[in-house]
């Protein structure tokens, strides 16, 4: 008898044993998969920010809407002067244009091989696919909120950006109970209220 409940302490002892390291293990791991998550989804953030500052760089605007935003990136082309020939030190460029010892062309870039170059796209965390902008990774085809305005700031008006992804959809699939996570909260990139560029992610 006593050596049956020595066996029941010690089975008891290995399930909560067990359930412990579970416990840890699961909690690391969905630390992990989260983290790698936020790290892609601000990846994606971070190109659509550079996608829009180069459409304002060209249109002294935001884009209001993804199929503005990716017709600009896909089709559109950056003007780029080049100045050809050597300035003298004792003359500036304008100078030395007027004298002829300088001439300038202009070259046009297409947008996108210019704001996503190689050296852009380096170093990524997912594979990089102009197509897939506007959807949330892990999201199941769900598109980022965009927005696109402006705001009044000192009596200036701004021209202001915003797109957001809730954890909800960043998270879609994972078992986030009991994890306090505000499921509404999210990441998002620019701001409909103030004029800024930045991340919510601390950048």
């Amino acid at each position: 008898m006593k050596l049956a409940v020595k066996l029941g302490l010690w089975l008891l002892v290995f399930i909560l044993a067990y359930m412990v390291y579970d416990s840890i293990v699961g909690k690391i791991a969905f630390e992990d998969e989260t983290k790698r998550r936020r790290e892609i989804v601000i990846e994606n953030l971070k190109d659509i920010r550079t996608a829009q500052l180069a459409y304002k760089s060209v249109n002294e605007r935001y884009a209001k809407t993804f199929k503005d935003l990716l017709h600009f990136v896909k089709r559109d082309s950056f003007p780029v002067i080049m100045a050809m020939g050597s300035v003298p030190d004792t003359l500036s460029e304008e100078e030395a244009v007027k004298m002829g010892l300088v001439t300038r062309d202009t070259i046009y870039l297409n947008v996108k091989d210019s704001i996503y170059s190689p050296n852009y796209l380096k170093g990524r965390k997912s594979a990089f696919y102009i197509d897939s902008l506007p959807y949330i990774p892990f999201g199941q085809g769900v598109i980022f909120d965009f927005d696109a305005g402006e705001v009044e700031k000192g009596k200036v008006k701004v021209k202001v950006f915003e797109v957001f992804a809730s954890f909800e959809l960043i998270y879609l699939g994972l078992n986030t109970e009991n994890e306090s996570i505000d499921l509404g909260d999210g990441l998002r990139v620019g701001s409909m209220f103030e004029p800024s560029t930045s991340g919510n992610w601390g950048e």
